[in-house]
């Protein structure tokens, strides 16, 4: 009976590192990298990619997932883009 035990014991484990791999495996593939929650509140920022960002706390979140990539993003000045 203990036998039996160790060997359920044994393929849980099994299973349970197989869903920990996968799910390990559906992050990586995630391009988008970690969820920022930032405040809605509307002060633009300009950023070097002239791209006009809501504010500063959308910006960071950008700027963070470039820096993930190897690149950087610089912030331009407070305030939207000229178009």
């Amino acid at each position: 009976m203990k036998f039996m035990c160790y060997i359920a014991s044994f393929l849980l484990c099994i299973v349970l590192f197989a869903a920990l791999s996968e799910a390990a495996a559906v992050d990586a593939d995630n391009e988008e990298g970690p969820v920022c929650i930032c405040p809605r509140n509307f002060k633009p920022v300009c950023a070097a990619n002239l791209v006009t960002y809501p504010n500063r706390c959308m910006y960071d979140c950008k700027r963070r997932d470039e820096e993930r990539k190897g690149r950087s993003l610089e912030l331009l000045r407070s305030g939207p883009c000229e178009e």
